[in-house]
């Protein structure tokens, strides 16, 4: 049995939604610009992230007070492992990783009940929070909290064990469960208030796409007390969303969710969530529903504007070649232009980050499981979104250092916008079979990235991480489909 994890989930976190100056959207907003950005925010496999006063200054997540340091986390999906990397700054590049195998799976095997599967994180005041999609059931998910106090007295380049914080019945002062009580619960957004918002897609991944009929969910969390608040997604003023997928902040009050079940996408105004109880804030959330007019698509990944509105992207749900779309919509759900071509080779659209630019709305996009696999630019076109060029400079990293394809799935920038994290992995992991997947750091540059490859170097981080050994399932890199990219200083 083969399940292909689906990201973010570009995901998905953050630790702000402050992510882009942003203006009302237009009716003729059909090149909205990032140059009126000073700097794009930390992003994400689902979301962005700012600055954070009480990071550590040791441990895998720490930097040397006075300097500076870009971290890069990353959910291995299906090897139920957190890595963590700092490409830039004092220290080693491979900072260790977390052991989340919480239900042990023999030799790599995943399938069924064994599937733990960390998805979505949140790096915050508190400290690192991470959804667990399928413990303490398939069914039933939870977060995980690993206060900075705990992460600082963990040795630099070791994993850390779960013995550490969990017997195998109960969780180990002062890490901390919270129940989130719901299926799918692993796309995850922090708020500026420290509450952390989840999507939850409230559907069996396992069952036919036909049977993805629940509404979807969003969770108000407070990562402090554990306390939780539930806004069902089935009425949004005249729509729904089912199967709520990969969640993103439009500006400072909305946030975007791809709605899967049902080909859209909702906007909902956040900015009352730092308010009241958590039970208050999610029953506050509300807005309107984005729809795509066509049936029996994939609709999962979506990125800001910098303008209030969003790009949404629409494709087949299996390999069938024929063409999807692009489409944009402003704060208040109405399309703006006409939906742009994806190249039906290109088939299955991963996870999009909007790049600065000062030439007009940019935004680069990840696809794979055909030949198409890439990284690929978008810009806001006369008409509509449309590809404008690929990161051909990439060609050489989309093979694993065992000589297998792999292909990009989760991207994250840093603030400035100049460096980019890439998570890419078979294009078709085994569930008990080793991955050779990588985790990329690229530096970028000026200019019009349709113009001109922005690509300026780029290194495997996971060179300087434990190799991967085919009979050792702890080293594995099957799915490392959510990378998280945190600034220090």
């Amino acid at each position: 049995m083969r399940r292909t994890i689906p990201t973010t989930h570009s995901l998905l976190p953050s630790l702000s939604l402050a992510l882009l100056a942003s203006a009302c959207a237009s009716d003729d907003a059909d090149e909205g610009s990032l140059a009126e950005t000073t700097a794009a925010a930390d992003t994400s496999g689902t979301g962005t992230g700012g600055d954070t006063s009480s990071l550590p200054t040791e441990g895998p997540l720490g930097c040397p007070v006075g300097e500076s340091c870009t971290l890069v986390v990353v959910a291995q999906a299906f090897d139920d492992r957190v890595e963590v990397y700092a490409p830039r700054g004092a220290g080693p590049v491979y900072r260790g990783a977390i052991d989340l195998d919480l239900k042990p799976n023999p030799m790599g095997d995943n399938s069924g009940d064994f599937l733990d599967e960390p998805y979505g994180m949140v790096l915050d005041d508190v400290g690192l929070t991470i959804s667990v999609g399928h413990f303490p059931a398939r069914d039933h998910g939870s977060l995980l909290v690993f206060p900075h106090a705990f992460l600082a007295a963990q040795p630099v380049g070791a994993t850390v064990p779960i013995a550490s914080y969990f017997d195998g019945a109960a969780y180990l002062e002062p890490v901390r469960s919270i129940d989130a009580a719901a299926e799918e619960a692993i796309f995850m957004l922090g708020h500026a208030s420290g509450r952390q918002l989840v999507a939850v897609f409230a559907n069996d991944l396992f069952a036919l796409e036909t049977e993805w009929t629940n509404p979807g969910e969003i969770l108000v969390v407070d990562p402090a007390t554990g306390d939780v608040g539930r806004r069902s997604l089935a009425s949004l003023g005249m729509g729904s969303c089912l199967g709520a997928w990969s969640i993103v902040a439009i500006d400072d009050d909305h946030i975007a969710v791809a709605c899967d079940g049902d080909e859209g996408a909702a906007v909902l105004d956040v900015s009352a969530v730092g308010e009241g109880s958590v039970a208050d804030a999610a029953a506050a959330l509300d807005g309107c529903v984005a729809d795509t007019p066509f049936p029996d698509k994939r609709v999962r990944y979506l990125a800001p504007d910098g303008l209030g509105g969003f790009l949404l992207a629409e494709n087949t749900p299996i390999a069938t070649f024929e063409p999807g779309r692009l489409w944009r919509f402003d704060g208040a759900c109405k399309q703006l232009g006409t939906a742009g071509e994806i190249p039906g080779e290109l088939w299955e659209v991963r996870e999009i980050v909007p790049l600065p630019s000062d030439v007009g709305a940019r935004w680069l996009m990840a696809t794979g499981r055909t030949d198409g696999r890439g990284i690929h630019v978008v810009r806001d076109g006369e008409t509509g979104a449309e590809i404008c060029n690929e990161l051909d400079d990439l060609e050489p990293w989309w093979t694993g250092t065992d000589g297998s394809d792999v292909h990009p799935y989760a991207l994250g920038l840093d603030r400035a916008g100049t460096g980019l994290a890439i998570g890419a992995g078979p294009p078709e992991p085994f569930d008990d079979a080793a991955g050779y997947g990588r985790v990329l750091w690229v530096e970028l540059g000026g200019g019009d990235p349709c113009e001109s490859s922005p690509v300026r170097s780029a290194i495997d981080l996971t060179d300087d991480a434990p190799p991967v050994v085919a009979d050792d399932p702890a080293t594995w890199r099957r799915a490392p489909n959510v990378v998280l990219v945190k600034d220090h200083g």
